[in-house]
């Protein structure tokens, strides 16, 4: 059995959610949805994936923060994150960097330039976990 790739997406929109599970699951990609910042904080201490991709207006927990928190802990912190959001301005993409996000694609965007950057960012990531 090959190896597939597990991603957290967390997304609060029913329908933008379901699509990108749709998606990534045809590209060979496991997918675990989470609705709000704290399901998808539990999701990823949880289960380690491979990658998360995070909006940053979500109930209970915003992407920053989530994001931040992945970031600061030594468990997490080399899991690449993908933010995702209507937030468009360079003042909201200054502060997803500033959280440590790895990559930050604004709405209404491309499937396929959020699945091409998903794929450069695993790869990066696992150049840097076996080199």
């Amino acid at each position: 059995m090959s190896y597939r790739p597990l991603i957290v997406i967390a997304e609060d929109e029913p329908d933008t959610a379901k699509l990108l599970a749709y998606r990534f699951r045809l590209s060979g990609v496991e997918t675990i949805i989470a609705t709000d910042g704290i399901t998808a904080l539990n999701e990823v201490m949880e289960r380690k994936p491979d990658l998360v991709i995070l909006d940053l207006m979500m109930p209970r927990m915003d992407g920053l923060e989530v994001c931040r928190l992945l970031k600061a802990s030594p468990i997490t912190r080399r899991i690449p994150v993908l933010l995702l959001t209507a937030l468009a301005s360079p003042a909201d993409k200054l502060k997803g960097f500033g959280s440590g996000a790895d990559d930050y694609l604004t709405k209404p965007f491309e499937v396929s330039e959020l699945v091409a950057r998903v794929f450069a960012l695993l790869r990066r990531a696992a150049e840097v976990t076996h080199p």
